[in-house]
């Protein structure tokens, strides 16, 4: 399979998943966080003298060497045959480049969002996925890629908030600002709401999809002052279910009462051809995972 061309645009409402055989269960992963898909070739694998659970060791991928993790054994699958024909995804997100081993390739669907079902709450703390979509009476459960990370390589997911910027927080009073946060993974919401308040953050609330958040804008603050509105920042993660949030912003944008509320884009998916994408709807910044200090910085401007 060749290189994935990623074509997200504004308005989305279908979801594209890669679809990949573990043992013979079928899992779905995001299409715009895979790069590749190569065949499975253990001379190219080197590996580790202390592995992790799940870590395979080292892949030779052109001309580096990547993490490459066993999807059967994060998922605890029992592999009951051999397979000869392995496969490995590439992926690309929060500025690394990761590869996970499966048994196969099954194919790429594109789905309305509305067939999406997230994950119930009461399971999402240790879960490794996001939802489920049924396809071809197959229920399909869908790979939550950060939060595998996190478990193996937790400074994947958000990095540590450095001693100068928590010492700021006496000099800009950062609990002045109303934060309005969209993010659909369970892993990186909470890792994100634990970060910011450990900075100094005391207004936050947290979404699950854009829709949400906007409607929480809406009500909340349609009509505060310009002067309040001006200490209302919204940050959007870019791929989510039923609103994503290069939507989000550019209703808020498009929006006479909302239009002045500071956004900022905070996303795995940030590079700069989805910059360019974001300066159209008139994001007022962009932020990749997982930067959490210049995020904060960009908060403290406006504080």
């Amino acid at each position: 399979m060749n290189e994935q061309t990623k074509t997200f645009e504004a308005g989305r409402t279908e979801m594209e998943l890669l679809t990949v055989f573990v043992e013979n269960q079928l899992f779905g992963l995001n299409v715009d966080k895979v790069q590749s898909i190569v065949q499975y070739d253990p001379k190219l694998v080197t590996s580790l003298p202390e592995n992790q659970p799940g870590v395979a060791g080292m892949l030779l991928y052109r001309n580096q060497t990547i993490p490459l993790m066993d999807l059967s054994q994060i998922l605890d699958i029992e592999l009951e045959q051999e397979f000869e024909n392995e496969i490995i995804v590439v992926t690309e997100f929060n500025k690394t480049i990761n590869s996970f081993k499966a048994q196969g390739v099954n194919r790429i669907y594109r789905l309305p969002w509305k067939e999406f079902t997230p994950l119930d709450q009461l399971f999402e703390d240790n879960s490794f996925f996001t939802g489920s979509v049924n396809v071809d009476d197959n229920q399909i459960l869908i790979l939550d890629l950060e939060h595998i990370l996190a478990k193996i390589f937790p400074e994947v997911l958000i990095e540590e908030i450095s001693q100068e910027v928590l010492d700021q927080n006496e000099l800009v009073q950062r609990s002045q600002l109303d934060i309005v946060f969209a993010e659909d993974s369970p892993t990186m919401r909470k890792a994100m709401m634990k970060q910011l308040k450990k900075a100094g953050f005391e207004n936050i609330e947290a979404f699950i999809n854009g829709e949400q958040a906007y409607n929480h804008l809406v009500q909340n603050y349609k009509t505060h002052s310009d002067e309040a509105k001006q200490k209302v920042v919204l940050i959007s993660d870019i791929d989510m279910p039923v609103m994503d949030g290069l939507t989000l912003c550019r209703k808020v944008k498009s929006n006479s009462d909302l239009k002045d509320i500071y956004v900022v884009m905070f996303s795995s998916l940030i590079n700069d051809q989805m910059i360019d994408r974001c300066n159209k709807i008139k994001a007022d910044n962009c932020v990749s995972k997982p930067e959490i200090n210049q995020l904060i910085k960009i908060l403290d401007k406006r504080c």
